[in-house]
């Protein structure tokens, strides 16, 4: 019984495994299981969230390509990058360039739509931005 539960768990992290690419602070890559289903709350989904030094950025209920913006409270932009394909990726977004404190992403689709979520950010040795 050990075994199989065993083998059940290495299959489980290799069917999840997810190809990196380094596309800048960011990274997208394919998610291949429904096992990350409890992150999803809706088209745009951040976890962990409070981050301290990554997001993932997952897009359960898009499609197509999305523009990914990170923006100050005050609306100022301060980073964006393009997913090709939303549909079953993720994105993985460093934030240790960003002070402490609160954030929107914003995910614009080609189509005119855009869902804005809130990130708090909690990096070790980071000043709170005001």
């Amino acid at each position: 019984m050990r075994t199989f539960i065993l083998a059940a768990a290495v299959m489980v992290a290799f069917s999840t495994a997810a190809r990196a690419s380094e596309d800048g602070p960011f990274s997208t890559s394919d998610w291949t299981s429904g096992l990350y289903s409890q992150q999803t709350d809706g088209p745009v989904s951040l976890f962990p969230n409070p981050a301290s030094h990554q997001v993932n950025i997952v897009f359960p209920g898009l499609t197509g390509e999305a523009t990914v913006s990170i923006m100050a409270e005050d609306g100022q932009l301060l980073d964006s990058f393009q997913v090709d394909q939303t549909a079953g990726t993720r994105s993985v977004y460093d934030t240790d360039n960003l002070p402490n404190g609160t954030y929107m992403v914003r995910v614009l689709q080609e189509n005119g739509s855009q869902n804005t979520v809130r990130l708090m950010v909690a990096n070790d040795n980071a000043t709170l931005r005001r």
